[in-house]
Formats: C-alpha cells, sequence, structure tokens
C-alpha cells in the first residue's frame, strides 16, 4: 500500500491534503481495512417438501434439484454440474456470513442486491397476525434498541463504516461480470455512492435508477411539502467493460402505437426508421426500452403478496432486476434480505439464490414465503456456536463471559461449586456453554450438586439446546426433588457493548416455552396434533398481544414436523439438523391454522419425531417423541 493511500482521514493538515491523490468520503476513524473472519456455517434446518406437497422421497432430492440446472448454465457459473447445490437462507452477521463465504464464492455470485437500513433506526418494528384475527404492530424491545444503539452509537460515521466493510465483501464475492444493486433513499443515497466509487471505482457506476412509487397515501401524501414517492437504487458493476446485462423492454401503449405505427401493408403496421425509411414492423418490436425512471406502484395494504414486514418491495421489482443482471441458473445473493423478496423472485426466474438477514422474524417470514411460492430445497443456516466463540474471545474471554452473562440475567457470581455458576434470589444458576447446546447429562449434574446441597431451586440459561430436551429435564428434576426453569439466552446480547455499565438494564431472558402434542398411530400412518402450546412469563408480552389472544393457538404462526429425525439417509454437518418435511403456517390469504398432520412410514419400525413450532415473534420451540409405526 503507497503511503499517499496510508494517511489517516482525520489528518487534515495542509500537508496531508497535498499528498492526497483522489476525491473520497471520509469520517473519523474511518478504517480501510476489512476484517475478514472465516466461520464453518451449522445447518439448522433442511426444507425440502414446499407447501401443499405429498410427502415425497427427500432422499432423492439432490438429484432433482440438478436436474433444475442445465449443464451449460452449472459450467459457467461454478465450472460443472453440481447435483448438491440447495439454495441458503442464513440468519445472523453479514459482516461474518459474507467473511465466511468469501473462500468458496469469490468471483462466483453473479448478482447482488441489498436494501440496507436507511440509518433511521426504526428497523426493528414487525407486525403479525394474532391467530385469525387483525394485526398487531411489534415495537422493538428495550434489548433491540439497546443493540441498535450500541452498534449506531456513534450516528453516520458507524453507519457509513458499516455499510464499507460490508460493500467490500460484496465486490469480492462478485463475478468478473457480476452487477451490484443498492436501494437507498434520501437519508443516506449520496453518502454510499461516494463509498461505492471509491470501492468499485467511478467508472464502474452503469445508472443510477430513480424508483417511482406512485400514489402515496395517508400521512405521506399530507404532508406540507412536495410528496416524497421515490427511492434510489445505485446500480455498479465490478467491471463496466464486461457486464452480464439483458436490456428490458416494457409493451408499447395504445396512445403510442396510434401516434408513431402510421403505416399499414399487408405484414401488419410498421414505421419508418433512419435515414434509409426502414420499415420497423410492429409485430417485430421488442417494445419501448426501459429507461432508468421506473414508474412501479409500492405494495399496497391488500396486495396479495404483502407480509406485514416494514421494509418489504414488490417482487415487480426484484424480478426486473434479476432479469436484467442475470441468466437462469446464475447465483443471487441478498444480505440484507428482510422479508425474503429476492429469494421468491430467483425463485421464479429458475436462478439460485443465498440470502442472509440478522433478525430472526426476517429469517421466519423469508422462509414461510419460500414455501409458499413452492421454492426447490433449501436450507437455514447460521455461524451459531463458531459466532459466540468468537465473541466471548473478542469480549474478555470465558470468566468473563460468565459474569457477564449472569449480569444480564440479575444474579450474583457464586464460587465452591462445580455445576453452578450463580444465584438469583433463591435460584441457583447454571449457564450453558458458549460453543454447545445444554445436553441432558450436564443438567443431571447440575440438579445431582444441587440435592447434594440441599438446593430446591435451579436455572439453566442456554444458546442452544439439546432436541427434545425440554420434557426430559422437566421429569429428571422431580427425580432430584429440585424446581428447575430453562431460559434462553438472546442472540442480541453479542452485539451489546459489556464495557457499557448500564448494558444489563430492561433485558429480559424468556423461559423455554412447553409444547404438547399428541401421536396417533394406525399401521404405518402416524398423526401428529397439536394439543397445548405455553408462553411463560406472560406478563412480559405487550399488552397489545394479550388483548387479541382467546387461545393457545393464537401464539402459533408455523409449525413444522421432521418424522424420522436424526434417522436420515442424507449427510449434514451437525447431527442434530432438523429436516423439514411438512409445515402449516398462517398466511394472508390463509389465516387459519391446521394443528394436524398425518405421514405414512415406507415400512414398518420405529421413528423419532421432531416437531417444531415458531411463535408470532419468531422464536422456536422443539418436542421430540419416539413412535412405533
Amino acid at each position: 500500500m503507497s503511503k499517499k493511500q496510508n494517511i489517516q482521514p482525520t489528518d487534515l493538515s495542509a500537508e496531508a491534503l497535498a499528498k492526497l491523490d483522489k476525491t473520497e468520503l471520509v469520517w473519523p476513524g474511518k478504517r480501510r481495512e476489512v476484517e475478514r473472519v472465516e466461520l464453518p456455517f451449522q445447518t439448522i434446518e433442511t426444507i425440502n417438501l414446499p407447501r401443499g406437497k405429498k410427502q415425497e422421497d427427500i432422499f432423492n432430492v439432490p438429484i432433482k434439484q440438478g436436474k433444475l440446472i442445465r449443464d451449460k448454465i452449472e459450467q459457467r457459473t461454478l465450472g460443472g454440474q453440481d447435483l448438491t447445490w440447495k439454495n441458503r437462507l442464513i440468519w445472523g452477521d453479514n459482516l461474518l456470513i459474507m467473511g465466511s463465504l468469501v473462500k468458496e464464492y469469490a468471483g462466483k455470485i453473479n448478482l447482488i442486491y441489498i436494501d440496507p437500513p436507511f440509518a433511521t433506526g426504526d428497523d426493528f418494528s414487525f407486525t403479525v397476525n394474532i391467530g385469525d384475527q387483525a394485526e398487531i404492530t411489534k415495537e422493538p424491545s428495550a434489548l433491540e434498541v439497546k443493540a441498535y444503539r450500541d452498534t449506531w452509537g456513534k450516528g453516520m460515521q458507524s453507519y457509513l463504516q458499516m455499510m464499507y466493510d460490508r460493500l467490500v465483501l460484496m465486490k469480492e464475492l462478485l463475478a468478473d461480470d457480476g452487477s451490484i444493486y443498492v436501494h437507498l433513499d434520501w437519508h443516506v443515497g449520496h453518502y454510499v455512492k461516494a463509498i461505492m466509487d471509491e470501492i468499485f471505482g467511478r467508472e464502474n457506476l452503469v445508472r443510477e435508477i430513480i424508483w417511482d412509487r406512485k400514489n402515496p397515501s395517508g400521512g405521506k401524501a399530507a404532508a406540507q411539502n412536495w410528496i416524497h414517492v421515490h427511492d434510489n437504487i445505485l446500480f455498479y458493476a465490478k467491471s463496466s467493460s464486461k457486464f452480464l446485462f439483458n436490456k428490458q423492454y416494457e409493451p408499447y401503449t395504445e396512445e403510442y402505437i396510434k401516434e408513431r405505427f402510421v403505416h399499414q401493408d399487408e405484414k401488419g403496421k410498421y414505421r419508418l426508421q433512419g435515414n434509409d425509411n426502414r420499415r420497423q414492423y410492429l409485430s417485430e418490436s421488442k417494445g419501448k426500452a426501459l429507461t432508468s425512471v421506473w414508474s412501479m406502484a409500492d405494495i399496497n395494504v391488500m396486495a396479495l403478496e404483502r407480509t406485514l414486514y416494514q421494509t418489504q418491495k414488490p417482487s415487480a421489482l426484484l424480478e426486473r432486476i434479476i432479469t436484467a443482471s442475470s441468466n437462469e441458473g446464475d447465483i443471487v445473493a441478498d444480505f440484507f434480505c428482510g422479508s425474503g423478496t429476492t429469494g421468491v423472485a430467483a425463485e421464479k426466474l429458475n436462478r439460485r439464490w443465498i440470502m442472509s438477514d440478522l433478525g430472526r422474524f426476517a429469517i421466519h417470514t423469508a422462509r414461510k414465503r419460500l414455501l409458499d411460492a413452492k421454492a426447490k430445497p433449501f436450507i437455514v443456516q447460521n455461524l451459531g456456536k463458531y459466532e459466540r466463540h468468537r465473541w466471548v474471545q473478542l469480549n474478555g474471554r470465558y470468566k468473563n463471559y460468565l459474569k457477564f452473562i449472569l449480569e444480564l440475567y440479575h444474579a450474583e457470581s457464586i464460587e465452591g461449586f462445580t455445576n453452578l455458576h450463580g444465584k438469583k434470589d433463591k435460584a441457583f444458576v447454571r449457564i450453558g456453554a458458549v460453543d454447545a447446546p445444554v445436553t441432558l447429562s450436564e443438567i443431571r449434574e447440575a440438579l445431582s450438586e444441587c440435592k447434594e446441597n440441599k438446593i430446591k431451586s435451579l436455572a439453566v440459561l442456554g444458546w442452544e439446546w439439546e432436541m427434545g430436551l425440554h420434557d426430559l429435564v422437566k421429569e429428571e428434576a422431580e427425580r432430584y426433588g429440585v424446581k428447575l426453569s430453562t431460559f434462553q439466552i438472546p442472540r442480541e446480547v453479542m452485539e451489546l457493548n459489556v464495557s457499557d455499565p448500564k448494558v444489563k438494564e430492561d433485558i429480559h431472558f424468556y423461559e423455554l416455552a412447553y409444547l404438547e402434542v399428541e401421536p396417533k398411530t394406525e399401521g404405518k400412518c402416524i398423526t401428529i396434533t397439536l394439543k397445548d402450546f405455553i408462553i411463560p412469563n406472560p406478563e412480559l408480552l405487550p399488552e397489545e398481544v394479550k388483548d387479541k389472544v382467546k387461545n393457545w393457538s393464537d401464539f402459533i404462526d408455523y409449525w413444522s414436523v421432521d418424522w424420522m429425525f436424526n434417522q436420515h439417509d442424507e449427510e449434514t454437518e451437525e447431527d442434530d439438523t432438523f429436516h423439514n418435511m411438512n409445515q402449516r403456517y398462517r398466511t394472508r390469504k390463509e389465516p387459519k391454522l391446521e394443528l394436524s398432520m398425518d405421514y405414512t412410514y415406507p415400512k414398518a419400525g420405529k421413528y423419532n419425531i421432531l416437531v417444531k413450532v415458531i411463535d408470532i415473534f419468531g422464536n422456536d420451540t422443539t418436542k421430540l417423541i419416539e413412535i412405533k409405526a
């Protein structure tokens, strides 16, 4: 790196300025070196059967998927046919996700579209349906607000550094003929353009697209000002000399045809073009070439595709971008995927896709939309234990990790015990490992120590849990004479500033929900029916939710079943991967939730069934049962 490039952006002396050789955007503390962390992905769910399909042989899915991709297209993107490809929906920090994708996908992603937050601070609210009743908007929790403030605590400079780091990695991931579309508004569009000029090069700005959302309503139309109806989309190529682009056209209007195609012969209407007056026939015309101003209605409140996700964009917008800047079989990525519109559009247009988002509710919304769109097989992943392991290393290692979690839980540290770490009121506390799920054996050890010391109450805090653990540990605790409670450590605590003395205020650890199911067997056919679902700590639920809930099933938005948990022939990286074989869920079109599902096994035998329920806030609860068919 040259001396000129090593100048610190905060050094604005006349001598320093004289050495600058290019115009760029600077801010206090600007970093040009981007952290690249490569972590393994955890596959937490495979989804093979879209809504409405009958049970199929899921073991043949990789072959079916391969047939959908033409050999010549596959050679263009990955250098050979890949029968095992599955689209990927990834939950977590996109900086770590992209850093972990670079090794495998550097120079292989054909198109990236992102719709990042606009630095307005209101990106945590989401709207949900309570059962089949009216919609309510969930406001951000104190924890989400706290995480947001810690991330964006320095205002615009924090936002710009966030975007800078991620755009650098996106450029590395793009194919040589690839393109990126960055969707922005007036808050940050001008800043981000300057950053993209620096990273991609001014010469690689292909177009600035104006999306005219048309027909504003409500409060937007009432503004005492020019009514704001557009967003900006920056379209850059990795190289403006060889980017892929399929020119797009729209049909001529009747008025245009009447004005321009004024001649007619036996071949039909035509117009005269060029100096030689050559005939251009209407029947041979592609239409009017699209310009960089797109007049396209935003999603209205009655639209069937509306998901209640605040930042959802219309599918038509993404279909236009994907059609223009990729071919069938190409890889399309969206690292701020929100409600999953990019993946839905990519599915429709036979592209492969990778999507990620930090929000639990975003991942849940995207999964439902993809299922409703009858998506080809895809997997849900995160960085899970690897991301947490890195987090504790960066923030004081393991002894400080325990102290930090205890403080968040408002518990005090204790000494002299092997399996117990703290105490809150009369209950002793055990904290699960940062890089492994809480298991039955470790809870037994903690219960045994409680019994030896005549401790009557134990709270176990964990990031992940051994599948089917909940019911087993409740029964186990009764045998030890100990009252046991299990609490989820919120993932959002990793976004918090551990040095902030106020960090533990207003943070709640929610007790794991209780799920009751009823299995019925008739020959090789098994029927699973949901019988009860209890969310503990109802006093912590928002008032607007409590007022709407009429029945226990109103808390459930989605449920799915793995009929052969840990008994699949298909290999996955993790032993406890959930294979989503059937599912039922609510949509705006079908708000009523079916509470029973059935499956017929190919042969008699003993099977493990794992039922997963996702509540209206995006949290999941599992139940493991064993049956004989």
